[in-house]
């Protein structure tokens, strides 16, 4: 997968949650509850979908730039901390 991938998996993502919001008519509800089969699978998979985009730029881009800009920081007088001194070993 690379960026392209994951946006476009996203925005379908988006568009899928957005659609039964967008056009109730084309979602009739099918059940008791007035609930509609159409919507809810779309409402699922859309997520699905965007979690997996959204996932993979964390992973690949996100990840690594705060890694990145972590380890540049400077290390302050806080920064680095001194080894305990050893007790019960002789130094030769």
């Amino acid at each position: 997968m690379n960026i392209l991938n994951a946006a476009a998996f996203a925005a379908i993502g988006a568009l899928m949650e957005i659609l039964p919001r967008a056009f109730p008519s084309w979602f009739p509800p099918t059940h008791a509850d007035e609930a509609s089969c159409r919507a809810l699978w779309l409402d699922l998979m859309g997520a699905v979908q965007m979690t997996v985009g959204l996932g993979y730029l964390l992973r690949a881009h996100a990840a690594p730039f705060l890694a990145r800009l972590i380890s540049v920081a400077p290390a302050g007088e806080l920064g680095a901390l001194p080894l305990p001194i050893a007790r019960g070993l002789t130094h030769h």
